[in-house]
């Protein structure tokens, strides 16, 4: 990816490395899909593992790709200057997404992504003074799935309150980093 995605895929991608999700059941069909859906898949699993903070697995960036375009549809991701007409993620321009859309994707990213396990254990390598069960615990309960959606929906929609909640976001982690020092 190059510049204006990122700005909005880095954010998703590194605040919401993300969360708890359902049974496999919960999940799109790949197989379903569209030949435009497909192809908008694939455009997206690319930009999410290749992120240079914040990268999906392989596994989790085919889950999140598939279950935001079937949620949103190949029309709608056009619309809002995330995908181009040959299917490949726009890397011109940021996206404008509405709230609905936002949603959408980050339902698909925390159904996908254990979040607060992934921080965690993403810190833990970066700083090894922190435990990383303690650090998830407190995760769970300070930035909880839910708060976490409201943070990707304020910011990938400029809310007025996306500061607020990133700040409040920050506390949370500076104070859980605080506590599970090993």
């Amino acid at each position: 990816m190059k510049k204006a995605a990122p700005a909005v895929l880095g954010v998703l991608l590194l605040v919401a490395l993300t969360a708890c999700g359902g049974s496999k059941s919960d999940h799109a069909d790949p197989a379903k899909l569209s030949k435009d859906e497909k192809a908008a898949v694939a455009g997206l699993e690319k930009a999410f593992t290749s992120s240079s903070s914040g990268a999906l697995t392989a596994k989790e960036a085919r889950c999140v790709a598939t279950d935001f375009v079937s949620g949103v549809g190949v029309k709608k991701l056009r619309a809002a200057g995330l995908i181009t007409a040959s299917g490949e993620v726009n890397t011109t321009s940021a996206p404008k997404f509405d709230a609905k859309t936002s949603g959408t994707f980050a339902d698909a990213l925390l159904g996908c992504v254990d979040y607060q396990k992934r921080l965690a254990d993403e810190t833990a390598k970066s700083d090894t003074a922190v435990d990383a069960a303690k650090y998830e615990t407190c995760l769970d309960k300070k930035l909880p799935n839910s708060f976490v959606k409201k943070l990707l929906v304020a910011s990938q929609t400029q809310s007025k309150d996306a500061t607020t909640l990133g700040q409040q976001a920050t506390k949370a982690m500076t104070d859980c980093k605080a506590d599970a020092k090993k």
